[in-house]
């Protein structure tokens, strides 16, 4: 619940949703525009440089409005597939339960209930600080595995919002913040 201060108005929150840091989807943005320039200079060097048979290098020079168009297209629908697999790839928060939604066309689920989370750790490294990403690892004592929220933004806020939900019922549960551990009682 937030109570807004201008207003006597409460508005409640029912789940929140959180994505992979935009960083990472900025990053994977223009790791594709590099890689499309140099392939595009890699083909043009190609055909202006000498190395290259005349004959070879007409039957190329025939080629380059529909190589161009290709590598235009083929750009096009990789910066859609990036940014709409970022979209439809989150995590909700929920009171009782965390859940993974993930793919494009067809939406797996995955749901992780706070009563089975023992442990909850986050790790963020020096690029994670100076660019406000970092990783939430959560530990289910009933699969004997960890659940990780991946480069969040944000991570300490969402840490403390997931360690508020957590049961306290455990005497022995864990609350680890970066490279110091307290135990609860």
């Amino acid at each position: 619940m937030v109570q807004n201060s201008d207003k006597s108005e409460k508005i409640y929150v029912t789940h929140i949703n959180i994505r992979q840091s935009i960083f990472f989807l900025l990053l994977k943005l223009i790791f594709l525009d590099v890689t499309a320039a140099f392939i595009a200079i890699l083909y043009f060097s190609s055909v202006t440089n000498k190395f290259v048979p005349e004959v070879i290098n007409s039957a190329i020079l025939s080629y380059n409005l529909p190589f161009f168009l290709i590598l235009v297209f083929l750009k096009i629908a990789l910066t859609i597939y990036i940014v709409m697999r970022w979209i439809t790839e989150y995590y909700e928060i929920w009171p009782h339960v965390l859940m993974y939604w993930s793919g494009i066309v067809w939406r797996n689920q995955e749901k992780h209930p706070f009563s089975q989370m023992r442990s909850v750790k986050v790790e963020q490294g020096f690029f994670g600080r100076i660019f406000g990403f970092g990783t939430i690892h959560l530990y289910n004592w009933y699969l004997e595995k960890y659940t990780s929220l991946y480069l969040i933004h944000n991570p300490i806020k969402y840490f403390h919002i997931i360690e508020g939900l957590l049961p306290k019922s455990e005497k022995d549960r864990e609350i680890f913040l970066g490279n110091t551990a307290s135990k609860e009682s």
